[in-house]
C-alpha cells in the first residue's frame, strides 16, 4: 500500500511539475497571507497551510490530466516530457484519475467551505479543455483569468470572509493575467498551428504580439503600486516591494521583445509564474 501510495504521488507530481508555480506556491502564499491577516495560531495556521497545498494539488491535477488527456499529439510536439508520451501514465490510468479528481476535489472544496468555488473551477477547466475554449486566445485567455477569480478568493475564504480590499487584488490579479498570459502560447506555436489553434501569437502574428504583452507589462508597473503597494503606506519595505515589483516587469518588457526563442519564451513563462508568486506572497505584509 505505501508503493502503491508514492507511486500515486509521482505520477500526480509529473501531470502537475509544469504548473505548480502558477498554482499551488502562489495560491498557498495567499492563504498565508489570509491566516496572517485573521490571526490565526500556529496549530490552526499549519492545518489550515496543509488543507490548502492538498486543495490546490487537486486543482491544478484535474486541469492537467484532461488537458493532457485531450491534446496527447500536441504534447508529442510542444511537450515530450509529459507522462502520457513518456509512457509514466497509460491514457486509461490517467482517466481514472480524472475521474477520482472530479470527486475529491470538490469534497475537500467542501470540507473546506470552498465548494462553490471548486464547481466553478471544475465548470471552467470543462470549457477550457474539453469544450474548445482553449481553440481561440480571447476565450482561452478569458476562462484563465476567471480560473485566477475561483483560485484566489477560494485561496482567502478558506481562511477568513473576502474583504473589499482583497476583492480588489483579485480583480486585478485576473485582469492582469487575461494581458499576460498569452506568453505561455510564444514557446508553442508550431504545435499549435499544426492543430489549427488561434493562439494569440498565431492570431495577432508574433511581433505585434510581443508588442502587446510588453505593453501590458509596462503597465503591471502603476497597477501593482496603486492597487496594491500604497493602500499599506509608504514604508522602506513598501519601497522595497515597489522596486522588486519594477524589476520584473521591466525584466520581462525586455525578455518578451528581445529573446524569441521557444527555450527563451519557456523561460520567460517562468519569470511570469515568479512576478504571480512574489505579488502573492507580499499580500502577506501588504494586506
Amino acid at each position: 500500500m505505501p508503493r502503491l501510495v508514492w507511486r500515486e504521488i509521482f505520477v500526480s507530481y509529473r501531470f502537475n511539475s509544469n504548473d505548480l508555480y502558477s498554482t499551488v506556491v502562489p495560491a498557498s502564499c495567499f492563504v498565508v497571507a489570509a491566516i496572517r491577516h485573521a490571526g490565526l495560531g500556529p496549530s490552526q495556521a499549519a492545518s489550515t497551510v496543509a488543507g490548502a497545498v492538498a486543495y490546490f494539488w487537486l486543482f491544478i491535477y484535474g486541469s492537467s490530466l484532461i488537458n493532457q488527456i485531450t491534446g496527447v499529439e500536441e504534447d508529442r510536439l510542444n511537450k515530450p516530457f509529459r507522462p502520457l508520451v513518456t509512457g509514466d501514465s497509460t491514457m486509461a490510468g490517467a482517466k481514472r484519475r480524472l475521474a477520482a479528481v472530479h470527486v475529491l476535489f470538490p469534497a475537500l472544496g467542501l470540507l473546506l467551505g470552498v465548494v462553490e468555488w471548486a464547481l466553478l473551477w471544475q465548470f471552467l477547466f470543462m470549457l477550457h479543455y474539453a469544450w474548445g475554449g482553449h481553440r481561440n486566445w480571447v476565450a482561452k485567455n478569458l476562462l484563465i483569468a476567471l480560473g485566477v477569480v475561483s483560485q484566489l478568493a477560494a485561496a482567502w475564504q478558506m481562511v477568513t470572509p473576502i474583504t473589499e480590499p482583497v476583492w480588489w487584488w483579485i480583480a486585478t490579479m485576473a485582469v492582469m493575467t487575461f494581458l499576460i498570459i498569452g506568453v505561455q502560447d510564444l514557446r508553442d506555436v508550431e504545435g499549435d498551428r499544426t492543430l489549427n489553434r488561434r493562439t494569440m501569437p498565431i492570431a495577432l502574428g508574433d511581433r505585434r504580439c510581443r508588442r502587446c504583452l510588453a505593453g501590458s507589462f509596462v503597465l503591471l508597473l502603476p497597477v501593482t503600486h496603486v492597487v496594491m503597494v500604497a493602500p499599506a503606506g509608504f514604508h522602506w519595505w513598501t519601497a522595497a516591494i515597489d522596486a522588486a515589483l519594477a524589476g520584473l516587469s521591466l525584466l520581462l518588457v525586455w525578455r518578451v521583445l528581445r529573446l524569441s526563442t521557444p527555450a527563451q519564451d519557456h523561460r520567460t513563462q517562468r519569470v511570469v509564474e515568479w512576478w504571480y508568486t512574489f505579488v502573492l506572497a507580499t499580500a502577506v505584509v501588504l494586506l
